[in-house]
């Protein structure tokens, strides 16, 4: 899809969510105007971007600019599934640690209470207490994401290093590894629901 179609599509989408957010204000209806606008306000920048890049850049520039613009493309596309799957797992998992009998009634609530909390008034005011008081979960998120944006040669190179140790002490490490994992399962859940992964 060339990318004044795209542009075009995007803002008839925004244009009607927006509309429907108009005249049904419901916190669910809040929450998709805001991430549309967004994705909206992203795309535009990029569109922008692009013809200029494309009316006036020499061509070496232009390369280095294409570079540039796919790495922040991927990052985009990580950050946009990231919180798509995020708010989907918050219909998906929200009773999942349940009794099954009462499961899909606890479920819908809290996943309504919490898409009624994101689409309302935000209280910018907890942000440090909450980053304060989930700091390990924060930090192991970081350097989750850290690992995961390392160079694919890095990941490579220590996969293939991996892959040459002796096999016992390859064996310590898969213990190691698992009684880690163990201890996060067997953990308390976190009121957060995104933290009960």
């Amino acid at each position: 899809m060339g990318w004044h179609l795209r542009i075009t599509l995007l803002a008839v989408i925004t244009a009607a969510i927006l509309t429907v957010r108009y005249y049904f204000p419901m916190p669910v209806c809040n929450l998709f105007a805001v991430w549309i606008s967004i994705i909206f306000a992203v795309s535009l920048v990029r569109y922008l971007w692009f013809l200029l890049c494309k009316m006036r850049m020499m061509k070496p520039v232009q390369q280095k600019m294409a570079r540039l613009n796919g790495g922040l493309g991927n990052a985009w596309a990580v950050v946009q599934t990231f919180t798509f799957i995020t708010f989907t797992r918050l219909f998906f998992r929200s009773g999942s640690n349940l009794d099954p009998a009462t499961a899909n009634h606890e479920a819908w609530e809290t996943a309504s209470q919490m898409v009624n909390q994101i689409g309302s008034v935000w209280k910018a005011s907890i942000i440090p207490q909450v980053l304060l008081e989930y700091d390990k979960v924060f930090i192991l998120f970081f350097i989750g994401m850290a690992i995961h944006w390392l160079p694919a040669k890095f990941k490579r190179w220590y996969r293939l290093n991996f892959a040459m140790l002796p096999l016992w002490l390859m064996a310590i490490i898969v213990v190691l590894t698992v009684f880690i994992v163990y201890q996060f399962i067997t953990a308390d859940l976190q009121a957060f629901i995104y933290f009960q992964f």
